[in-house]
């Protein structure tokens, strides 16, 4: 990937789990929000838990003919 935001990518599997604690039963409940920003995709979740989380998500892109996978992960505190 170039690094650059992406226009026009449709999400269409994202999950949310604790699978960098080796608790990858553990999600949480996620929803898109509205951005005002092309390329940005926001999103917010309800972490019932403090420590490391990941985010999934599976994505058509304009340009990529094959599915676009991705993860972030974060720590909740």
């Amino acid at each position: 990937g170039s690094g650059k935001p992406v226009e026009g990518a449709v999400l269409f599997r994202t999950r949310l789990d604790m699978s960098p604690e080796n608790m990858g039963d553990m999600t949480a409940k996620h929803a898109a929000m509205p951005s005002s920003e092309p390329g940005v995709y926001r999103f917010s979740a309800d972490l019932t838990m403090a420590g490391g989380w990941a985010f999934k998500l599976q994505a058509k892109v304009p340009g990529e003919s094959e599915t676009v996978e991705g993860t972030v992960i974060f720590r909740a505190k």
